[in-house]
């Protein structure tokens, strides 16, 4: 459980740091085109890998997927540390993205393992905390780290706790994959997959200024998206042991879930990034008063996951997930009509919402764990988690292409402070973050609706369930 633990806090530190050093390291390396890149290979890359990371799981087990994650996760840390120059950095980051996604989704995969019946919500809810810590501790650390050494340590930190992990699992993690191990790879549906979700995503990277932009790159990225996703959806449905069975459609569970996830995601990460916006840039306040809003919603998320992992097996996942659902769109719709309010009253309005997440992205991931079947559990809960990065991103990149859209210009150049920006656009940009901020609205009362189609039960009710007791046992 520790060496798992310590996986999760080398991808979520590494999230958290690396914003404070940029300003220090584009100065050093220049190549300040490809800046935006540093954090979109990372993104990408770990979304894309997740039901990759799942399926081998699935297959070989879980030890040897972790290990191999946390191994490529060091390896892009000592290249990215070393580089020389932004695209070698960005190679770096590529590959820390590719590790960070197999240690996310297989630790919560593993603590799905090992913590079966009215435990695993409470223990699922120990991956969130380490979160909320990065996210406090993760901006201070990076700052002093670039103040008082060098910009490449906020890399080279990675490479002995990295050592730590992989020795910790080496020695001390006893397999705890079901028993249809050895299940051969769908190697075709990986490749169409990888290329299809990696088209998709560069193609909605592109607004907002993310280089390699334009409607020309844009129209080409989709077109290879539908065909590769259209041939992986023709090959899963024929494969003997699919990448992503089809069939967890069928599942109300998986299905809902995925939905709930998706669209929950989306509006939570697009207010991450526009409610600060909105703070600094719309009321004038410095960067460190923006910063706080960010925080309340992301010490929000934790406190939610810890809460619902206490009470999942006392409300029940459907009970959970609509109030969580609930939460959300109430802070969310708050937001869109305080938009014009102090940063204050956004800050904890902003928490609401952040609770509501946490309540239901928990709920939604040990609903799923505990009724689908055993040997689907690494595929399903990969899944889960790549309809939230997928949502995540896409969230981030509609919201901005609408906001900048409406405002019809590029919102860069402007520092923090009161007069960074003129009067005049101030006061468009809140109104046009506010119907930004509606669009999201919508999204959580989506999300909330799919909430009521997830199945009764807790993790507790079923450990009483026979078929499912015999089933734990047997793990």
């Amino acid at each position: 459980m520790g060496a798992v633990q310590l996986g999760v806090l080398l991808a979520a530190l590494e999230s958290t740091v690396v914003g404070t050093a940029m300003p220090t390291l584009i100065g050093v390396l220049g190549g300040a085109a490809l800046y935006p890149w540093v954090f979109a290979v990372y993104m990408l890359a770990s979304t894309v890998v997740m039901p990759i990371f799942g399926g081998l799981s699935d297959r070989l087990g879980r030890k040897r997927p972790y290990l191999c994650a946390v191994s490529i996760f060091c390896v892009g840390a000592l290249v990215a540390g070393a580089a020389a120059s932004m695209p070698v950095l960005v190679l770096g980051r590529l590959l820390q993205g590719t590790g960070a996604g197999g240690i996310v989704s297989l630790a919560t995969i593993i603590f799905g393992d090992l913590f079966a019946g009215p435990r695993r919500g409470r223990m699922q809810g120990l991956i969130a905390l380490v979160w909320g810590v990065a996210s406090l501790v993760g901006p201070v650390l990076g700052g002093a780290i670039v103040d008082r050494f060098s910009w490449r340590w906020v890399f080279f930190l990675n490479l002995p706790l990295g050592v730590v992990v992989i020795a910790l699992v080496a020695w001390g993690f006893r397999e705890v994959a079901p028993e249809a191990t050895g299940r051969r790879l769908d190697v075709a549906g990986a490749v169409l997959f990888v290329v299809g979700a990696t088209a998709l995503l560069l193609s909605v990277l592109a607004p907002g200024g993310l280089v390699l932009g334009g409607a020309a790159w844009r129209g080409v990225a989709g077109a290879v998206a539908l065909l590769a996703l259209l041939l992986f959806v023709r090959i899963e449905r024929v494969a003997i042991a699919p990448l992503l069975p089809l069939v967890l459609f069928r599942e109300p569970v998986f299905a809902a879930g995925a939905v709930a996830s998706f669209l929950a995601a989306g509006a939570m990460f697009g207010a991450l990034v526009h409610v600060p916006m909105l703070v600094q840039w719309g009321q004038g306040t410095d960067a460190t008063t923006a910063g706080f809003t960010l925080m309340t919603m992301s010490t929000g998320w934790s406190i939610g996951a810890l809460v619902a992992g206490q009470l999942m097996n006392r409300l029940g996942f459907s009970r959970l997930a609509v109030t969580g659902a609930a939460l959300m769109s109430a802070g969310y719709v708050g937001l869109a009509l305080a938009v014009s309010a102090s940063w204050q009253v956004l800050m904890w309005i902003g928490s609401v919402a952040g609770i509501g997440m946490g309540l239901l992205s928990i709920t939604v991931v040990v609903a799923v764990q505990t009724l689908l079947a055993r040997a689907q559990r690494g595929t399903a809960t990969a899944g889960i988690l790549f309809f939230r990065n997928v949502g995540a991103t896409l969230g981030v990149a509609v919201m901005g292409a609408v906001l900048t859209a409406r405002l019809g210009l590029s919102l860069t150049g402007f520092g923090p402070g009161p007069g960074a920006v003129p009067p005049a656009l101030a006061r468009s940009l809140v109104a046009e973050i506010g119907r930004t901020l509606w669009l999201g609205s919508g999204a959580t009362l989506v999300a909330l609706a799919a909430t009521f189609f997830l199945p009764a039960g807790s993790p507790a009710s079923a450990a009483m369930s026979p078929t499912r007791g015999v089933e734990e046992m047997i793990g």
